[in-house]
């Protein structure tokens, strides 16, 4: 039987910087999407004021909003009428870096901002499968040619120590990082398991976590109903690590209010969380590494980052938070 071909799906930059949106283009251009996707972007570049002839008034789409130093307050109004135009849309930051695009992605809830001069192919694909299909948990869209999983796969629950599954899951995983990198990666492991087990096995509220009253016991119970899934992929250029728990008690506005305290933005000499107790681990791992949280409000919490072989690689700093309701 015959398939529908696929409807183009608009995707739209709308900014001043031309050479922006040629690079933008020209990664659209390099990508070839797996018919299992059934999306077919079809990229268009316009200046901002010229927004409503090319954004659909209903429908799917994807648009990528320019965010620069001279200043927000047009960019806050045009994402505000771009919403109140087509809901549906999935809005992204093009963001330069001495901007504070933390405050509009808290305001207009966004969890995607890439920085203008550090985005790649495989961060676009990856991106554009995850806001036009849905499909947000594991590893595929950032595996264009497929991933081979372990050495490590592994679900805990019952009696557990919190530094023995750490250590496991770091020994695991070392052959296959980079030595360069084995001590970042180390640290990595250790927060999204600190995090997890706090938020979503201890039940740790943020605000005692910011106040420095509670951290998990060194021992923990996991009811098989709340099992923390772990899990290493990797292909020829890098490796990924999944930490899933079964709560989805974490937010999109906590981890990005989190990330912006830890970020020094524009003429400030240092971030304005810089003795915080938590958002420091995450911090880290959004600066050296490709980190991803997809969340299913109270029913499951993903967090993903990739380490890639080449260093440079990783300093990428792009924001790819999802947060959705369960139906």
């Amino acid at each position: 039987m015959n398939m529908e071909p696929h409807l183009p799906i608009p995707v739209i930059f709308l900014g001043a910087d031309a050479a922006l949106a040629e690079r933008l283009g020209d990664c659209y251009s390099k990508i070839t999407w797996n018919e299992d996707y059934r999306i077919a972007p079809r990229f268009v570049a316009k200046p901002a004021r010229a927004w409503g002839s090319v954004v659909p008034e209903t429908g799917r789409g994807m648009v990528f909003v320019e965010i620069t130093e001279a200043g927000t307050a047009g960019e806050s109004r045009l994402i505000s009428e771009i919403a109140a135009c087509n809901p549906a849309l999935q809005l992204v930051l093009l963001a330069d870096d001495g901007v504070d695009y933390f405050q509009i992605a808290q305001d207009f809830r966004i969890g995607n901002v890439i920085k203008k001069t550090r985005f790649d192919v495989a961060i676009i694909r990856a991106l554009t499968i995850r806001l036009l299909t849905g499909n947000i948990f594991g590893f595929a869209p950032y595996f264009p040619e497929g991933f081979t999983v372990g050495p490590l796969y592994r679900t805990f629950s019952g009696a557990v120590s919190i530094e023995a599954v750490i250590e496991e899951c770091f020994n695991a995983c070392k052959p296959h990082v980079n030595p360069e990198e084995v001590s970042s990666f180390r640290i990595f492991i250790h927060e999204l398991l600190i995090n997890t087990f706090s938020y979503a096995i201890e039940g740790i509220t943020p605000e005692d976590r910011d106040s420095k009253l509670l951290r998990p016991r060194p021992e923990v119970f996991i009811p098989e109903n709340r099992a923390i899934k772990i899990t290493l992929v990797g292909d020829r250029e890098k490796v990924g690590v999944s930490v899933m728990d079964s709560t989805g008690s974490l937010s999109k506005l906590r981890v990005l209010e989190k990330l912006r305290r830890q970020s020094k933005i524009g003429s400030e000499k240092m971030p304005p969380g810089i003795w915080d107790e938590s958002g420091r681990g995450i911090s880290m791992v959004y600066r050296y590494s490709r980190f991803i949280v997809n969340i299913l409000k109270d029913v499951r919490t993903e967090t993903i980052f990739l380490q890639y072989h080449e260093k440079e690689l990783n300093r990428f700093e792009s924001i790819i938070i999802t947060e959705v309701n369960p139906f």
